[in-house]
């Protein structure tokens, strides 16, 4: 980070610059003695915690030291994405504060003076102490350097020793998460009977004859679906369409971008720019003082790099003004001098060896031999490229290298052979690297030669006229548009295209194809309402139109929303009595013959399973069936019965379990992993100097048991 690299440049080995924690002093003062209300409304509770109601001062208080944190390590100010990822670790600390640290409460764990001193100095160094006081040649930490530095604590400003005192307390939250989590894993106990089943469920093989109708060998028009009968299947089945409140709606997007005759403005602009940098006595001064670009003025050594409009040109030539992206452009040939560096613009053929013995090298050497003689009589060398170079990056492309100078990346027997010839022409012999033989072609010379060379850039711009113009065309469809209906039908007479965006959640920050979009997230939950249209939107490049088409609470989903997959499903219920009375009515009882009476419908096949299978040869996805034939005895046979796909019936024809081990450490250890579970990132920059993980099952029980209620979005 760069605080951490700012540290070792000023202090060396030693690391004694109280600057480095200056970051917290801003945190100990009036940082939360902030009581007024920022919003307009009287409500200003953020959220609720445990039981405790945070309030918006309280959150942005904590956005604030957080923000404070990332400038001093970075040098400057958070972008506006930033600020959105600090404000994440804002939250991250209130839960922190109130849903950990009940846990920790209730179960007496704390983090003691004498500990930190331990995380500073002592045989448990945190890691961030670590990064602070490593050295930043060898990587090594040294503790020395701790000692020297707090020594010099007590010369210090008031300031900075409470700085620093903040520091050591943010090493705390760490320490406490990493207890809480010890210990309950210290929980996970796992039974030799469960460590058996594992390994028994890992070795066990089950092998099966199976007799299988798909439902799509059914007609849908044999069957209806009625309304009711979908309701009754979604009230039945209501925790598989559990969804999180969220909003859906149409938009309409007005990129903000400059017209005609803003492009000609900026192009008459340049236009008297080229007259004055012709007759400029300084090309650099006159260049700095005009162009929007990053480098007004540079010395070129590279003939690649050279604007279009100046190759092989004469001192004082300058380029006529041409439109490069959103820039118009102008450049000046101010100078040519010699350099240091040689530059040389080649292509190559690659013929690869296949191996390193002596027969491989001689094969691929007669191939390029081969090549070179093709060349020397005429052949086209891009073709052969084409056709025979192992270096794809630029085969299709003729072999062509560009310029690249004596100092490229290029290794070092291509380079000598390169710059070793004197002109332009075919190399008459291959060059061996360790890459395999090289086919050369010089197509420019050598040379050294510098170009002085002066850009001015002008970006373009939108007017205010051109601003005020793409406003009132949103600003009229807004108006004119009651609902969602009159939106598209406006939107269409002025040749707008509508976008959708649907299941919007309350900290969503990209809406479909719009980014950084809270301020319609906001509206949606603060404001809109379904078919409310709304005012114009402004972003930095477009203004936006929107219309909520769709409102779904928190619970159950609607119908409406899950109509096709609601239908599928009853649909494939109804099929599936169909085939099982199908089957009952079937005189055979082998599979062979059961498909020879039921139709060329019906599919019969063996399978070998293990419970890690999920699926069935000519079955598709059928973990459920799976489970089912390990239910079987050998040479049983189950019932009709329904998979997502189909109505199966299941024959056992063997099972092997593996032989008893004496011992089931290995199988302990899976399984007492597989209850953990995966890590997430519960705390990271700048709220940690170093991402906190913790059990992903952990961290959602505790955020369960806070029963968190979240109004962050009608905030920001």
């Amino acid at each position: 980070m760069a605080l951490i690299n700012t540290l070792r440049k000023r202090m060396g080995k030693v690391v004694v610059g109280f600057v480095a924690f200056s970051m917290f002093a801003f945190i100990l003062t009036d940082l939360f003695q902030s009581n007024s209300v920022l919003l307009g409304g009287n409500d200003t509770t953020i959220a609720e915690i445990a039981g405790k109601d945070i309030s918006y001062e309280q959150f942005q208080a904590k956005v604030s030291e957080l923000s404070y944190i990332f400038a001093i390590n970075n040098q400057r100010e958070p972008s506006s994405d930033e600020i959105e990822t600090i404000r994440v670790q804002a939250w991250n600390a209130l839960i922190l504060d109130y849903a950990y640290k009940g846990q920790y409460d209730e179960l007496g764990i704390t983090v003691t003076n004498s500990e930190v001193v331990d995380m500073v100095q002592g045989n448990n160094i945190d890691p961030q102490i670590k990064q602070f006081f490593s050295d930043p040649n060898t990587g090594e930490f040294s503790r020395e350097n701790v000692v020297s530095f707090l020594q010099q604590l007590n010369s210090a400003p008031a300031q900075q020793r409470a700085s620093w005192l903040s520091f050591e307390d943010r090493l705390k939250p760490n320490r406490l998460v990493k207890k809480y989590e010890n210990l309950l894993a210290l929980t996970n106990y796992v039974t030799t009977a469960e460590a058996k089943s594992k390994y028994e469920a890992q070795g066990t093989n089950m092998s099966v004859d199976y007799f299988y109708v798909p439902f799509f060998s059914v007609a849908d028009s044999l069957f209806t679906v009625s309304e009711s009968e979908m309701k009754s299947y979604l009230s039945a089945n209501s925790e598989q369409y559990q969804r999180e409140e969220s909003r859906s709606l149409n938009y309409v997007v007005f990129p903000i971008q400059p017209s005609a005759d803003d492009s000609a403005f900026v192009k008459e602009e340049i236009t008297r720019l080229r007259e004055g940098l012709i007759n400029s006595q300084n090309d650099s001064t006159f260049a700095n003082m005009n162009s929007d670009g990053l480098s007004p003025f540079r010395s070129i050594s590279d003939p690649g790099l050279l604007p279009v409009g100046l190759v092989g040109a004469e001192v004082g030539t300058v380029t006529e003004p041409t439109l490069v992206g959103d820039k118009y452009a102008i450049s000046k040939l101010s100078d040519i001098t010699e350099g240091d560096e040689a530059f040389v613009k080649a292509r190559h053929i690659l013929i690869e060896m296949d191996g390193n013995s002596e027969s491989a090298k001689a094969e691929a050497r007669g191939k390029a031999n081969d090549i070179i003689s093709q060349l020397k009589k005429g052949a086209d060398f891009a073709e052969l490229a084409a056709i025979n170079s192992a270096d794809k990056s630029n085969a299709n492309n003729g072999g062509d290298l560009g310029w690249f100078g004596e100092n490229g990346n290029f290794v070092q027997p291509f380079k000598d052979a390169v710059f070793a010839h004197r002109g332009t022409g075919l190399l008459p012999n291959p060059v061996e690297t360790s890459f395999g033989y090289h086919i050369i072609q010089i197509d420019e010379p050598k040379t050294k030669t510098v170009y002085k060379v002066a850009t001015i850039e002008k970006e373009l711009f939108e007017s205010d006229a051109t601003l005020n113009e793409i406003y009132r065309q949103a600003d009229l469809l807004a108006a004119n548009s009651s609902d969602a209906a009159s939106l598209a039908e406006n939107a269409k007479e002025a040749g707008l295209s509508v976008r959708s965006a649907s299941a919007i959640g309350k900290n969503d920050s990209r809406v479909g194809v719009l980014t950084d979009a809270r301020n319609i997230v906001l509206w949606l939950y603060n404001e809109a309402s379904v078919n409310k249209v709304s005012d114009v939107k402004e972003f930095d490049d477009q203004y936006v139109v929107a219309v909520m088409t769709a409102r779904q609470p928190k619970g159950t989903a609607t119908l409406a929303q899950v109509e096709n997959e609601i239908r599928t499903k009853v649909l494939n219920e109804k099929k599936a009595k169909y085939i099982k009375d199908k089957i009952a009515g079937l005189s055979a009882s082998d599979f062979e013959g059961m498909k020879a009476e039921y139709g060329d419908k019906a599919r019969t096949g063996s399978a070998d399973l293990t419970l890690n299978s999920n699926s069935f040869p000519s079955v598709g996805f059928a973990p459920e069936a799976v489970g089912v034939a390990f239910s079987l005895d050998e040479g049983e046979k189950t019932a009709p019965f329904e998979t997502s796909n189909g109505v199966l019936v299941v024959s056992a024809t063997a099972k092997s379990t593996p032989e008893p081990l004496d011992e089931y450490v290995s199988y302990k250890t899976q399984v007492a992993t597989e209850r953990q579970g995966r890590k997430t990132v519960i705390a990271n920059f700048p709220l940690s100097f170093t991402p906190v993980f913790v059990s992903q099952s952990l961290d959602n029980a505790i955020k369960e048991f806070a029963e968190i209620e979240d109004n962050r979005y009608k905030f920001f």
